[in-house]
C-alpha cells in the first residue's frame, strides 16, 4: 500500500471515529461496595481505585465504571433495573466489608451472579481479616472456594493474624506503616498455566495479572510489590474440583472441564510473606508477634478455557483504599512520593488494578474490540512501517507462499509488545488461533510446543494472525466514506475467512514438506 494512500484511509477512521462507531464493545465495569465509600475524604474510599479503573485502556478503549453501595433497601445484584446482567456488565468487583449474617446475598442475587459468571462475566472479589467481606460473597459460586470468608480464617490481632506490614525508619512494627512510602514485597507464583501456557518455549512468565509493559532494558517486568496491612485475610486454591451450584433448578459444575485438559483449577497468582512483631498501638487494639508464614495474597480461576467467566479474589481490599495508597487519615502519604504523585510502588500497582479488569474481561468483549485495537495499533511504530510497504500481496489471496503471514503476525505482536503487558498481546494471538482453526485444535496445538515441519504451533497462529491483519488492510485500501464502515461486518467477516483458509494452506504447505521429507527417508539405503 502506497504510504501516502495508507495515511489518508487511516486518517479518515481516527481514533475518536473508530471508538464511536465500536461504542457498543465499550467495556463495562461495575463496582460494588457495602460498608467501604467512594468518598475521596475516606481513607476506606475506594476513589483511587475507581479512578484508576476510569482512566485505564483496556484493548484500546476506556471502559465506563459504574459504582453502587449494596445497603439495606440499596443496591441488590438482582434489580431489574441496575442488577447484574452479562447485556449490561462485563465485570464486576465486589469489595465488602460486612461480615456474616449481616445483610447477606439472597439466593436471588446468588443466582444472578452465578449466571452472569456462566455467560462469561468476570467476577473479582476481596474482604479483610475474620469474615470481612463474608456478607456478599461467602456464598457466591467459585469465590466462595478462592478466599477464606468464615472458616480458617486469619484474626485481627492474635497469633493467627496475617500482616505484611513493614517497619518505617523506626524499625519496629506500627499500625501506620501500612500508610508510608514502604510497600510489601509480593512472591509472584510463575508456574502458572495462565502466565506460561503449555507450548510457549520460553523462560516462565508471571500470571497475566502481575505483567508490567516492558521497561527500558527488561524485557518482562513484573509487579512485586503491594500495599501493607498489618491484619490481612488469605486467599486458598480449593482441592474439591467436583462440587457444584444451585443454577435455576440445575446444579452446575463449579469447576467445569475445557475442551482439552480436564477440570480447570484455581491457581495461586502470588504469595505475601506474613510477619512481625507485636504493638499495642492502633485502632484495633493490640497486636501479637508472630512467627513467619507464606500465604496466598491472589488467586485467579481462567474459567475463559471452560467457557464461563474468571474470576480473582485477593486477601484484602486494604490493597485497593486510600489509606493504604495515598494515606487518607492517616497524615502520612501512602505509596506517594509526594502530595498527588505516585511513588514507583503505586505505579506498578495501578496496573494491577488494571490488569485484573482486562483479563477478567469476557471473550467476547474483548473479541468485539479487536478490529478497534487493530486499527489503532497500525498508527504505531514498528507495525506502520512493517505495513506500508507489506512483506505479502494485500488481499484475500497471499500468494503461493503463506510464510509471509507468519512474519506479518509476528510483527503485530511485536509492536503490541512495546506499548502492552505480554498477555495483552498473547491473548490478540490465542484468539486469532482459535478463530482459524477452532477453539479445541487451538488448545491441542497449544500443548504440542514441538516443531512440526518448518512451523511451531506458536508460528501457526502468527500466520493466523497475520492473515487478519492482512485482511484489515486489504479493506482498508476499498474504504472511501468512513460512513460506509459497519462494526462486526466491514471487517471481521473477511478477516475471518483469511484467517481460516490461509492458516489452511500453511497446514497443507508442513503436510507436503513432511510428505517429501518421509518420500526422502523412505528412499535412504537400509546399510
Amino acid at each position: 500500500m502506497p504510504e501516502r494512500l495508507f495515511l489518508d484511509t487511516l486518517a479518515k477512521l481516527d481514533r475518536q471515529f473508530v471508538l464511536t462507531k465500536y461504542k457498543e464493545c465499550t467495556p463495562k465495569i461495575l463496582v460494588v461496595t457495602d460498608g467501604l465509600s467512594f468518598n475521596p475524604a475516606d481513607g476506606f474510599g475506594l476513589t483511587q481505585f475507581v479512578s484508576t479503573l476510569a482512566t485505564s485502556t483496556i484493548h484500546g478503549m476506556t471502559p465506563q465504571v459504574v459504582t453502587k453501595v449494596r445497603t439495606t433497601g440499596g443496591f441488590r445484584f438482582d434489580d431489574p433495573t441496575e442488577g447484574v446482567l452479562k447485556s449490561r456488565y462485563d465485570v464486576v468487583f465486589i469489595l465488602g466489608i460486612y461480615g456474616a449474617g449481616t445483610n447477606p446475598v439472597s439466593a436471588a442475587e446468588k443466582q444472578a451472579i452465578g449466571a452472569f459468571m456462566q455467560a462469561g462475566g468476570g467476577v473479582f472479589a476481596t474482604g479483610d481479616h475474620q469474615d470481612l467481606g463474608a456478607s456478599m460473597s461467602a456464598d457466591l459460586p467459585r469465590v466462595r472456594n478462592m478466599r477464606h470468608w468464615t472458616s480458617g480464617t486469619p484474626h485481627v490481632s492474635n497469633t493467627n493474624r496475617i500482616s505484611t506490614n513493614v517497619s518505617g525508619a523506626n524499625e519496629r512494627e506500627d499500625f501506620d506503616d501500612q500508610s508510608d512510602i514502604i510497600p510489601q514485597n509480593l512472591y509472584p507464583n510463575f508456574r502458572t498455566v495462565a502466565g506460561n501456557p503449555a507450548g510457549v518455549a520460553r523462560p516462565g512468565m508471571a500470571h497475566p495479572l502481575l505483567q508490567l509493559a516492558p521497561l527500558p532494558g527488561v524485557t518482562n517486568p513484573v509487579i512485586e510489590v503491594f500495599p501493607d496491612h498489618p491484619h490481612e485475610g488469605e486467599c486458598f486454591v480449593p482441592t474439591n474440583l467436583s462440587t457444584t451450584f444451585l443454577l435455576g433448578s440445575a446444579n452446575v459444575d463449579e469447576w467445569p472441564a475445557a475442551p482439552v485438559g480436564g477440570r480447570v483449577s484455581p491457581e495461586a497468582v502470588a504469595y505475601s510473606m506474613s510477619h512481625g512483631s507485636g504493638f499495642s498501638s492502633g485502632p484495633t487494639g493490640p497486636k501479637d508477634a508472630l512467627v513467619p508464614r507464606a500465604f496466598v495474597a491472589i488467586c485467579a480461576y481462567d474459567g475463559q478455557r471452560a467457557n464461563v467467566g474468571r474470576v480473582v479474589t485477593d486477601a484484602t481490599w486494604h490493597h485497593f483504599v486510600n489509606i493504604n495508597l495515598d494515606g487518607t487519615g492517616s497524615g502520612l502519604l501512602g505509596l506517594q512520593s509526594a502530595p498527588g504523585v505516585d511513588g514507583p510502588a503505586l505505579t506498578r500497582i495501578r496496573q494491577y488494578y488494571r490488569n485484573i479488569a482486562t483479563w477478567l474481561m469476557p471473550k467476547n468483549t474483548r473479541r468485539c474490540l479487536r478490529f478497534p485495537h487493530f486499527l489503532q495499533e497500525l498508527r504505531h511504530y514498528p507495525l506502520f512501517e512493517e505495513v506500508v510497504v507489506p512483506h505479502v500481496p494485500i488481499g484475500p489471496d497471499p500468494g503461493p507462499d503463506p510464510l509471509p503471514l507468519v512474519q506479518l503476525g509476528k510483527a503485530v505482536v511485536d509492536s503490541l509488545l512495546l506499548r502492552e503487558p505480554a498477555f495483552v498481546a498473547e491473548t490478540v494471538l490465542e484468539d486469532a488461533l482459535q478463530d482459524a482453526v477452532g477453539e479445541r485444535a487451538a488448545a491441542q496445538l497449544s500443548g504440542t510446543p514441538a516443531r512440526f515441519g518448518n512451523l511451531t504451533p506458536r508460528e501457526l497462529a502468527f500466520g493466523a494472525l497475520g492473515a487478519i491483519t492482512n485482511s484489515v488492510l486489504a479493506t482498508l485500501e476499498t474504504i472511501k466514506d468512513p460512513q460506509e464502515v459497519s462494526p462486526h461486518k466491514t471487517f471481521d467477516g473477511p478477516a475471518l475467512e483469511h484467517a481460516r483458509k490461509s492458516t489452511r494452506r500453511l497446514i497443507d504447505w508442513q503436510r507436503a514438506e513432511l510428505r517429501a521429507l518421509d518420500q526422502l527417508l523412505e528412499n535412504l539405503p537400509n546399510d
